[in-house]
């Protein structure tokens, strides 16, 4: 199975989509309607479903365009991130990650606290990695990729889009700086 939610491919939010391989049985999700082959009750929502097929035509035909501004972001990011904040650790591969994304933890911080002070000044950001954002225990992925516990509560994950721009990853830098030396 594979599931896809609209959103994170500038669709509405609201909308999705469940690929099942043809034999693999699953059980209703509501009962009482004819939807999805039996398996859901319910209107279907067809403007989304419109909208998340034009998300998808448009995210595929502008992939390769998407993928490298976001990457040029990313590592410009890092390479200023890593140049004006001492003790910043990034988590996992330079190279081997997604295009716009940034999993980093900061030494003497908690992630709490950074996801404060940059809400603050309109900045939104994630704790810890995105299969743990709401648990209050460090995370699983930072602990199996030998980050230390200590080290994982300051946990940061940064992810650009294509609405960001330079003068974005500026502010977000020079935010950052002035957090991690007022703490």
């Amino acid at each position: 199975m594979l599931s896809l939610s609209g959103h994170k491919i500038y669709a509405p939010k609201g909308i999705g989509a469940l690929y099942v391989k043809e034999g693999t049985k699953i059980e209703s999700f509501l009962n009482g309607g004819h939807q999805e082959q039996n398996k859901r009750a319910g209107t279907e929502n067809v403007a989304g479903i419109v909208a998340l097929g034009k998300a998808c035509e448009l995210a595929q035909r502008n992939m390769e365009i998407h993928n490298k501004k976001l990457k040029q972001y990313r590592d410009y990011f890092i390479q200023q991130l890593t140049k004006k904040i001492p003790n910043v650790h990034i988590n996992g591969s330079i190279d081997k990650r997604l295009p716009g994304n940034c999993n980093m933890c900061f030494e003497n911080i908690e992630s709490g606290e950074l996801l404060l002070r940059l809400d603050e000044v309109g900045i939104c950001a994630s704790g810890g990695s995105a299969c743990s954002s709401n648990n209050e225990n460090t995370s699983h992925v930072l602990d199996a990729i030998g980050v230390p516990k200590k080290l994982a509560k300051g946990a940061l994950r940064i992810t650009f889009g294509d609405y960001n721009t330079s003068d974005d990853i500026e502010f977000l830098i020079r935010t950052l700086e002035k957090i991690i030396k007022n703490k």
